[in-house]
């Protein structure tokens, strides 16, 4: 076992997982809280994934996105955002363990065909305080989780401030020119066509679409998935029970189908 493992041990033992939604011991998330995973509905935009029936959606209408299709495992709400919190701010590596077994059956359908898993860059503050980039952790987990190869490519040129709170203008100036390719990330990508970013959440796009334009002006058709993602409610309407396998199938079409970047510009 490794230092990590250890470590983690260390903490299960004094430090006991309790339910991130609920506080019931025994798991990060409790098997009657993660029935009520949230999976996005079958409806899908194929471009940003939101919740809606047309492709270019009302979302993603009108904006210039980098990135050819999204997709994410579960809604943004309820355990899920419980969960994403308590990574965030409970700073334990057996956290990210968790949400990765979660998301990657999820992920397996969604990114056939890719080529390389790379991840958002950490934040330089944020990485310092919780001891690691959850992005990175969700990434390499379930690169390993599909057989994929997984590497970091990219790299923040600043640090600017929290994403939470700010609307889509502010998160996009926020991380406007943030990114940048690594000095190895060349040797990476040769000969690679399709790569995946990863990240926690999809929020209005803004990251994930500066993170994706660095990689496009390489050539590479970049793809984006989170663990969660936010949705509208007046495009969703939430299931009452879990999706059935059909629906979770459609759910999570494979981003082989995204739609030609064009059509949302």
């Amino acid at each position: 076992m490794d230092a990590r493992g250890l470590l983690d041990g260390f903490l299960d033992l004094f430090l006991p997982r309790r339910c991130a939604a609920c506080r019931e011991p025994g798991a990060w998330l409790c098997a009657g809280c993660a029935a009520q995973l949230e999976e996005l509905p079958a409806r899908r935009c194929r471009r940003c994934g939101a919740p809606d029936r047309s492709t270019p959606c009302r979302e993603c209408a009108g904006r210039d996105l980098a990135f050819s299709g999204a997709a994410a495992a579960f809604v943004y709400a309820g355990p899920a955002r419980a969960l994403v919190t308590a990574c965030k701010f409970r700073a334990f590596r057996s956290i990210a363990a968790e949400m990765t077994a979660l998301a990657a059956p999820a992920f397996g359908a969604a990114c056939g065909g890719v080529d390389l898993v790379t991840w958002v860059p950490g934040h330089r503050d944020r990485s310092l305080e919780r001891g690691f980039n959850q992005a990175e952790l969700l990434g390499r987990g379930l690169a390993h989780s599909a057989g994929l190869p997984a590497a970091p490519v990219l790299r923040r040129t600043w640090h600017g401030a929290r994403q939470s709170g700010l609307d889509r203008a502010a998160r996009a100036a926020n991380v406007e020119h943030a990114f940048a390719l690594r000095a190895d990330a060349s040797r990476v990508l040769t000969n690679l066509k399709r790569v995946v970013i990863v990240d926690d959440v999809y929020t209005t796009g803004e990251t994930l679409n500066h993170c994706a334009r660095v990689l496009e002006q390489t050539g590479i058709d970049p793809l984006v998935f989170t663990f969660a993602r936010t949705t509208r409610a007046s495009a969703h309407v939430p299931s009452s029970t879990a999706a059935s396998p059909a629906s979770a199938a459609s759910s999570r079409a494979s981003l082989h189908t995204a739609t030609p970047k064009e059509r949302c510009r």
